[in-house]
């Protein structure tokens, strides 16, 4: 698979899962917005997109504990992850 093409997936899979994250806080599934909130973090280390994954620690971070409410401002984390991935320039077409 061309390097392009692996970065593109790559970058897919983490914007995938970052819609999964946000429609599970939606859904006030936080356990599975936090397991969202991981993978993202796990694949943009491995790609390199410290900006990212920054980003998804903030997310992480904000969410809190697993069983427990969210902290405060977590949708503003969720919203600057949303940003930092945006800035990437993703484009799937």
């Amino acid at each position: 698979m061309k390097p392009a093409t692996e970065s593109i997936l790559t970058i897919a899979a983490i914007v995938r899962d970052s819609a999964a994250m946000n429609d599970a806080a939606l859904a006030r599934d936080f356990d599975e917005a936090r397991f969202r909130a991981q993978l993202v973090i796990a694949k943009a280390d491995a790609a390199g997109l410290e900006d990212i994954v920054l980003a998804g620690a903030r997310v992480l971070d904000r969410l809190g504990p697993p069983g427990s409410a969210p902290r405060q401002n977590y949708g503003e984390a969720m919203l600057a992850l949303a940003h930092a991935l945006d800035a990437i320039g993703f484009d799937p077409l």
